[in-house]
This record gives structure tokens, sequence and C-alpha cells, in this order.
């Protein structure tokens, strides 16, 4: 190493102590205590040196008043605008140990040194001191609150709400503020009710109604039927409330139903009224429901139908004869009119009867099996089937008569044991999983003598009507109580009443049932 005041350095010799050999291109470094204008001139001055070696990069050794880092230019620095920022612009940091390396920098380790340091620099110690990373603390961004205007909102009501719009100031006011009624709007001013035009007239409103109120009429009966009759309809006196009742009767028997309805008849003494029954219920219902009803006699022995109903023509055929043909009814081509030789026409009353055979074997023959086919066979043909049972609650027929049954009735007449045995076969019904026909039961008592014992009378009306849904009661008539066949046409007023009453009671209940029947056939 060579000093000099004015000119360039030479290169040091080799040889001498502390020198070291200038590499190709090697930077002159400036030496300690140099300023910035003697470095500039290339002058030195007094007492200083300088010292070059081949640096491995063309680049300076910074130092720390001069250096600034490579990557980093405050002045320039944009912050990338397609993420967001993890710092705001003005808070931006480079590499902390970057900036505390800059303020302070390390003295070289001669160990690690490629090649010796200046005497003047080995002198000098510096203490890396230890820098920790400082926690930048994220800001929360906020958005700013812009500022909006409040406007009031005025109500209409019965309108759209209006388009939006900021009011002007409103005036100071001079007076208690009063709301101005809402100018209508156009489609949507309210519209008056306009009542509904009425129905387009019909064909059908050209005909007579199909069914005149039952008070409309005139009476027939007694002397206000008499003045209406003999005054030739100039003076029509309105019908009593008997005449009313047995009209209202008639209108209920007329409902109709779903499908064919079977009644049976049921009370296990024999003489009680069953047959009486059978008949004159098959009657009120064939006259006011316009025929299609059958009477059937299902006595397991030998029963009593086909003495009590007329037979002009002397017909002599049986249940067992049409069992023994029932092969040709039970095909699809099977005709009602065919069936007409095996049953006895009642014209007077507008239903058939299907009598028991003479031959108690035959009968006995017929089970349940045989009770099942025939009125399978009846029902396609009839739309009522009133069932005359015998005395024996356990022969297969009359189970399979009450199992097959829509309505059940119990017959009795003013009489204790007729009453007694009518109401234990009400229990025997209960007892054999049929309580809901014994509840469902109507009634009918019967009086067997022209006078009744009003005692026994007491007595049984509210037992049966506690234990039946109805209860209905028929006056003593000698045309039921001779034996031979019954007519309806002479049947006494007050008994053809009040047997058309008996059919109306049993119509009503069987449309009670058919109906909810219905409803749940449908739900």
């Amino acid at each position: 190493m060579t000093h000099g005041t004015d000119e360039p350095h030479e290169p040091a010799d080799p040889s001498g102590p502390g020198d070291v050999e200038p590499r190709p291109g090697a930077h002159a470094a400036p030496a300690v205590g140099d300023t910035e204008d003697s470095v500039d001139s290339g002058e030195l001055p007094a007492g200083s040196f300088r010292w070059s070696y081949d640096a491995p990069e063309p680049t300076e050794t910074p130092q720390p008043d001069s250096y600034q880092p490579d990557s980093y230019q405050p002045d320039s620095y944009q912050p990338d605008t397609s993420a967001p920022e993890a710092y705001p612009a003005d808070t931006y940091q480079a590499d902390p140990y970057r900036f505390a390396a800059d303020q302070y920098p390390a003295a070289p380790d001669p160990a690690e040194q490629r090649y010796p340091v200046p005497p003047a620099a080995q002198q000098q110690s510096y203490e890396q001191p230890s820098y920790e990373q400082t926690a930048y603390e994220q800001p929360a961004y906020e958005q700013p609150a812009y500022e909006q205007h409040q406007y009031e909102q005025q109500q209409y009501p019965g309108y759209p709400q209006p388009a939006y719009e900021p009011p002007p100031a409103p005036p100071a006011p001079t007076s208690a503020p009063t709301s101005a009624p809402m100018p209508p709007q156009p489609g949507y001013a309210p519209q008056p009710f306009a009542p509904q035009p009425p129905p387009a007239p019909r064909p059908e409103d050209l005909l007579v109604p199909n069914q005149t109120p039952i008070t409309d009429e005139p009476a027939s009966w007694g002397w206000r039927g008499r003045v209406n009759r003999a005054s030739g309809g100039m003076f029509k006196p309105k019908a009593s409330p008997a005449e009313l009742a047995v009209r209202k009767s008639i209108t209920d028997i007329q409902h109709s139903f779903s499908r064919p309805m079977t009644v049976v008849v049921v009370q296990p003494k024999g003489g009680a009224g069953k047959t009486p029954t059978t008949i004159c219920l098959s009657a009120a219902l064939g006259a006011y429901r316009g025929g299609y009803v059958v009477g059937w006699d299902d006595n397991e022995t030998r029963g009593t139908l086909a003495v009590r109903v007329t037979n002009p023509d002397n017909q002599q055929t049986t249940v067992w004869d049409l069992l023994s043909d029932l092969a040709a009814f039970e095909r699809y081509d099977a005709r009602v009119g065919d069936l007409s030789r095996y049953v006895r026409a009642q014209p007077d009353a507008h239903f058939d009867a299907l009598v028991s055979d003479d031959n108690p074997g035959n009968m006995a023959q017929i089970g349940e099996r045989e009770y099942q086919r025939l009125h399978t066979v009846l029902q396609r043909f009839y739309r009522m089937i009133v069932v005359d049972t015998g005395n024996n609650v356990r022969s297969p027929n009359w189970q399979a008569a009450v199992n097959s049954a829509d309505q059940i009735v119990v017959v009795s007449t003013y009489q204790r044991d007729v009453g007694y045995s009518a109401s234990w076969v009400l229990d025997h019904l209960a007892q054999t999983d049929r309580a809901d026909l014994a509840r469902n039961a109507v009634t009918i008592l019967s009086a067997a003598d022209p006078t009744t014992d009003t005692a026994v009378r007491d007595q049984l009306v509210p037992h049966f009507q506690a234990r039946t849904r109805a209860v209905c009661e028929v006056p003593y008539d000698t045309e039921l109580a001779h034996g031979g066949p019954i007519r309806w046409a002479h049947l006494a007023p007050a008994t053809r009443n009040a047997w058309i009453h008996a059919g109306a009671t049993i119509v009503n209940c069987l449309a009670d049932d058919d109906r909810r029947a219905l409803a749940e056939r449908r739900s």
C-alpha cells in the first residue's frame, strides 16, 4: 500500500505487509474520514489511505447514509390493487432486518472474510443488536358512513306507495298540521260493488216443480177434506197436523239409496207378529217407493208367509224351487221377468212375496251358503228386501240373515213374555258382536187384542226406547188379527198410517247409515 497526496495511488508491493494485490476490475473504496467532496475530486486528506480489492460482484459496498434497498423505492411504490392491501400504503415497511442492518452495519468477521480488512476497520467492533420483528396491527377497515337524507314517507291507505322522491323542505308550521286527503290514483279507485247478474233461464224452469211443499196442498182428511171436495176447490182448508205428519212420512219413504238395502225382522217367540210386520212393511215401502220390494220368508221350517199374502193365480212355486234353478239367475243375462214365476205379486201394495216351502225337510237344507246365493240374486232385481226370520236364533239361515242385515226390526206385542223375548234377542245380538245392529234397531209394538194393558205398555215403551233407536206403535186391526191374507187397502186408516210411519222411520235410519257409508267410500 502506498500513500500519496495528489497523484493516484499505485498498486502496492505484493511482498509488503498489509498490502493486497489488486484484482482486475477492482473499485477504489473511500477511506475512513473521506468526505463527499474529496471523493468526487479524487483528493485524499492527509494521513488517509486507499485500499481496494476485487469484489465478487460489481456493486459497491453500501454506506449507511447513502444505501437504499434495491427492491424498495418509497417514492415510487404503488400498492397492488388487484388484491386487498395487507397494510396501508402510508404505513408500508420493508423487511425490518434490512433497515436495521443498514442503520447498524455489523463488523465483518475475519474468519469469514475472503480478503483482509483494513486496520482502521478492524479496530472498530460493532455489537450486532438483537432485533425483534415488529408486529404490525392490521387496522380495522370501517365502511365510511355516507350521510343519508331521512325523508318522511307519507302513507296512502288503500293505494300503492308512490315513487320515492325527496320532498322539499317544509315551511315553518304556523298552526297544527293537518293531513290533506290523498288524491285518487288512476287505476286504483275503489270500484262500487256490482251485483251478479241472475243466471240465464233454463228449459227446466218451464217444468212443474218436482216436489210441492206438504203444507201447500189443501186438506183431504176429515171435515176439512169434505169442505174442499164439496166446494169444488173454492174453499181450501189447510191440512191437520196428523195429515201433515203422514205426508212427511210418505216423503221420507221415497228417499233413495246408493245400493240395495236389507231389513231383517227378528223375534224368537212365535206368534209375536213377525209375518204381519214383514207384509205391512213391504206394502208400505212398495206402495210409496214404486215397487222393487220383496218380502222373503226365511223360516228354517215351514213359515206362514204363504198363507198371509194374496195368491190370485194360485201359484205354487217357493224359495226351494228358486234355489233349484238359481244357476240360471246367476248368469249375466238373467232377467227380472224370468223371476216372476217364483214370487207372488201383491198388486195393491206393489211388492212381491217369496214364500217358504211346505216341506220342512227342504227348508232345513237352506243353510248359510244357500242363503247368501239367494240374497245375492235378489239384490240384482230388488231395491229393498224385507226378510221374515224363524224362531231358532242358532240356525245357519237365521245367522246368515242377521249378518246380511242393514237394519234390524224387533217386534213385540203388548205382553210381558213377548217383550221379554224381544229384549233377549237384543242381548243375543250384542253378545255375538252385533252391538251396532242392536243399538240401531227399530222396535215395533203392535196390539194383538182390542184392549191394551196400559201398565204393560208403559213399561215396554220406555224400555225399548232406551235400548233401540226408535219405537213405533201399531194399533189393533182386524185385518191383521183374522189370520188370513192381509190386504193393504183393507187396513184401517189409522193402522195404515202407523205402518207408513214405521216404514219412514226405517228408511230414515237406513238413509243416515247410507250417507255415512257413502262418505267413507268417497274419502
